[in-house]
C-alpha cells in the first residue's frame, strides 16, 4: 500500500460522515488517477524494447564501444526510464553506467559507453535493468533479463625475445633438397618455361623482358604441423608466484602461435586450462593455418582460467595422434623431472619432434630432457635469455 491509499481511505470516511459532494468528487478523482496511472504503466512497459550491441573480442588496450538501444514502441509516452548497466571494473571505471531518459510515443534512445580491456580474460557485460514508473510516482516497474554479452580480451602478442626465448626454435618450415612442396613466400629466381609448368607460375614481366616465357622458382620446403600444448592447471606449477608464471607461460604460447602464423605454419592448441565460456576444460583447437584460425587460438587462450588439476602429457598423446611424421609438439609447462620425460618419449618414438619449454627451471631441469634428444628451453618471469 502507498500513501495515496490512506488518503483515499480518509476521504471516504470524511465523505461518508459529512455526506459532502466535494469530498466524494475528490475521492472519485483520486481513484480515477490511480487506475489510469496503473493502466498507463502496464501498457507502457509491455511496449518497451531494448538491445545491447557489444564486440565479442578485443585486444589488450583497445577501446571499443558498447551501445544500448531502448525504444518505446507504444502510443503512450513514458515520463522517465532509468537505464542501468553493470560492467566489470577491469573494463571500465566507474563500473556502473546509468542514465535517465524520457521516451515519447515510438521514440528510440541510444546509450553508448567505452570499455578498455586492460588484461586478458573472459568478461560478461550486464545485467541490464530498466526502471520506469508513472508520472504521479504511484508505481514503479523494474525490467531486465538475466542474459549477458560475453567479451574475450586476447592475450598480448609479444616477441619471443621479450620472453627470453630464441627465435631459432626447432619448428617452422624446413628446407629440403627434395621438391615435395614449393613455398611461394620463398622465391629464389626464374627459369625457362617447361611444358609441365602451370600458367600461374609464369612471371610475365620477366618473360616480356627476356623475350621468352619464364616461370618463378621457389625454394622447396616442407610445411610441418605444430601442436602447442599448454599446461594451465594449478598443480602443474610450483612456487609462490605460480599465477604470474602461468600467465607468462600463456603469453609464450600466444607469442609462438603468432610467430608461426606469420610464417604460414599450421598450428594447433591443446591445454588443461578451464574455459568459463563452456564451464569445462578448454576444447582443443585442431591444427590449421590462417589469420582466422590464429584468432580462434587467441580466443581460447584469452578465456583460459587456471584449472584445479590436469595432466598435459595425457592430453598431448591423444591430440598428437592426428599429426603427421616430422611434426612438432611444443610443450609449455611448470612440471619437470624424469616422470615428465617418460611421458613425452612416446611422442618422440612416433616420429614427432618435441620441444620442451619449462617455467622457472634449474640447469638440471634443462639438462635432463636434452639427454634424451628433447630440446629444452627456460621461461623465467624476469625474461632472462634462455640457456640452451
Amino acid at each position: 500500500m502507498n500513501d495515496l491509499f490512506w488518503l483515499m481511505l480518509v476521504l471516504f470516511v470524511v465523505a461518508a460522515a459529512l455526506r459532502n459532494e466535494l469530498f466524494f468528487y475528490l475521492l472519485y478523482v483520486m481513484v480515477g488517477l490511480q487506475v489510469m496511472a496503473r493502466f498507463w504503466l502496464r501498457r507502457g512497459t509491455r511496449q518497451l524494447r531494448w538491445q545491447r550491441t557489444a564486440p565479442t573480442a578485443a585486444f589488450p588496450g583497445e577501446r571499443t564501444e558498447v551501445t544500448i538501444a531502448v525504444q518505446n514502441k507504444g502510443l503512450l509516452p513514458l515520463p522517465w526510464v532509468t537505464i542501468t548497466e553493470n560492467v566489470p571494473p577491469t573494463l571500465r571505471t566507474p563500473s556502473t553506467v546509468r542514465e535517465v531518459v524520457s521516451l515519447g510515443a515510438n521514440q528510440r534512445h541510444v546509450l553508448s559507453y567505452t570499455i578498455i580491456g586492460q588484461r586478458r580474460g573472459y568478461y560478461r557485460l550486464g545485467p541490464l535493468t530498466l526502471n520506469t514508473g508513472d508520472v504521479l510516482g504511484l508505481d514503479e516497474r523494474t525490467l531486465g533479463r538475466p542474459e549477458h554479452d560475453s567479451l574475450t580480451i586476447y592475450p598480448p602478442i609479444l616477441r619471443l625475445a621479450d620472453l627470453g626465448l630464441p627465435a631459432a626454435l626447432p619448428y617452422g618450415t624446413l628446407a629440403t633438397t627434395q621438391r615435395l612442396f614449393s613455398d611461394p613466400a620463398r622465391p629464389v629466381g626464374v627459369r625457362p618455361y617447361q611444358a609441365a609448368d602451370g600458367v600461374r607460375r609464369i612471371d610475365w614481366k620477366t618473360s616480356a623482358h627476356a623475350g621468352a616465357p619464364q616461370v618463378r622458382r621457389y625454394q622447396p620446403a616442407i610445411a610441418l604441423e605444430c601442436l602447442i600444448g599448454l599446461a594451465f592447471a594449478r598443480e602443474e606449477y610450483d612456487g609462490r608466484f605460480a599465477y604470474d608464471t602461468m600467465e607468462r607461460a600463456l603469453n609464450a604460447a600466444a607469442a609462438i602461435a603468432a610467430y608461426l602464423q606469420a610464417r604460414r605454419q599450421p598450428i594447433g592448441l591443446c591445454t588443461t586450462g578451464h574455459d568459463p565460456a563452456i564451464d569445462a576444460t578448454a576444447q582443443s583447437v585442431p591444427v590449421a593455418q590462417g589469420r582466422a584460425h590464429l584468432m580462434q587460438v587467441m580466443g581460447t587462450l584469452g578465456r583460459l582460467e587456471p584449472a584445479t588439476n590436469g595432466a598435459l602429457p595425457v592430453l598431448l598423446n591423444q591430440q598428437a595422434a592426428h599429426l603427421g611424421w616430422g611434426s612438432t609438439v611444443i610443450v609449455i609447462t611448470g612440471q619437470r623431472g624424469p616422470e615428465l620425460i617418460a611421458q613425452l618419449l612416446p611422442l618422440q618414438r612416433r616420429g614427432l619432434s618435441v620441444a620442451l619449454i619449462l617455467a622457472e627451471p634449474t640447469p638440471a631441469d634443462l639438462g635432463l630432457p636434452r639427454e634424451y634428444g628433447i630440446a629444452s628451453y627456460g621461461l623465467w618471469r624476469d625474461g632472462r635469455p634462455s640457456a640452451r
